[in-house]
């Protein structure tokens, strides 16, 4: 295409524009074959052949071994987080609630099991995820649930939490750094936010889980039996694990998690520096600095006229998607891997400039 502009969007999100291209040609016309890669059969040699390399490439880029299984999943991470539950949750399951999703994760596990909240920031409006010191943990529990990065709030725990049975909820900051995964019991995350496109959810799993497993009532339902099938009980989203397989090559391409998180870093600090030497213009909605999501920047304007047209003026300028989640309003600039310096740079310079001028 001759012309992207820089979409801030938290989800459906931008994808890298050589993986759109290499997508869409793939999806005409795989290598040379006559038919498009969404054509061919889930249980054909081709497929067959992007799922073992997808697997592989998944485990290469968090440097795991044989000790987790990777799923791709459908149902997005709110169907995870009631399967999670009815999966493992026999004596009670713990959860750290920082946010809109881990408090989603909390009322969707109260349906299969019993779920004990560690800790809270509810009370403050979300503005922080509650820190290890106030965390009251379940002795016994059978699983840790936490969400490494809220989307809608804008905060994000820069170190995951140790625990013998942790899970992930890492699907709005997946792949966007180095991740602990090898120390982890379960990591996931809906593709849409950073990896590819929606209907994906990428999973690993780690292998001693599967004996722990209670009986479900569907073998769809089963990660055990998922993985034993290669997430392919049913028709999987095929074309959406091509994306996701161009996608691992792509951040392979780059440098790898420890570079992205480089360049993910770089573009935080171009944001929030615009936000702090606004003399106030600009509030951040985190309240504990060090908290400061690395994907998900969010703010606010002094009234809703200014975000309204600041929202407006950002979109004639090639920005869009900057309003804030519906339930919390302001600004909420999403720059996951796909985003480039050059967008974050665009914006922070007109972040500068509008205030100068409404000031």
């Amino acid at each position: 295409m001759s012309h992207r502009i820089f979409n801030f969007s938290a989800g459906p999100a931008m994808l890298p524009t050589e993986v759109l291209e290499k997508s869409a040609a793939a999806l005409l016309d795989y290598k040379g074959k006559g038919f498009g890669i969404a054509e061919c059969s889930h249980r054909g040699k081709e497929f067959d052949g992007v799922v073992d390399e997808a697997i592989a490439r998944a485990k290469q880029l968090v440097g795991l071994g044989d000790t987790h299984d990777v799923l791709f999943l459908q149902g997005g991470a709110t169907q995870l987080f009631t399967l999670i539950p009815m999966n493992y949750d026999g004596n009670g399951a713990d959860y750290l609630v920082g946010g809109e999703w881990s408090k989603k994760a909390v009322s969707f596990g109260k349906e299969a099991g019993k779920t004990n909240v560690v800790a809270s920031s509810e009370t403050s409006n979300f503005d922080h995820s509650p820190k290890p010191n106030e965390w009251k943990m379940t002795e016994g529990a059978d699983y840790f649930h936490v969400c490494s990065n809220e989307t809608v709030h804008g905060h994000r725990l820069a170190v995951w939490p140790t625990h013998p049975n942790l899970i992930v909820d890492a699907s709005s900051e997946f792949l966007s750094r180095p991740h602990p995964v090898s120390q982890c019991a379960m990591v996931y995350g809906g593709a849409q936010k950073n990896l590819g496109p929606a209907g994906v959810v990428l999973v690993y799993v780690r292998k001693d889980l599967h004996a722990r497993q209670k009986k479900v009532m569907s073998k769809l339902w089963s990660f055990k039996d998922q993985a034993e099938n290669k997430s392919m009980i049913n028709t999987p989203p095929t074309f959406g694990i091509y994306i996701l397989l161009e996608t691992f090559r792509w951040l392979e391409a780059q440098g790898g998690l420890a570079a992205l998180e480089k360049r993910n870093t770089a573009k935080a600090g171009l944001l929030y520096a615009a936000i702090d030497n606004s003399n106030g213009f600009y509030k951040g909605t985190v309240s504990v600095k060090d908290q400061r999501s690395h994907m998900n920047v969010t703010y606010r304007l002094p009234s809703e006229e200014l975000t309204e047209e600041f929202i407006k003026t950002a979109a004639k300028n090639g920005m869009v998607a900057l309003k804030g989640y519906r339930t919390v309003g302001g600004i909420r600039a999403s720059i996951y891997n796909a985003m480039p310096v050059e967008g974050a740079q665009a914006l922070a310079n007109f972040m500068k400039d509008y205030a100068s001028k409404k000031s």
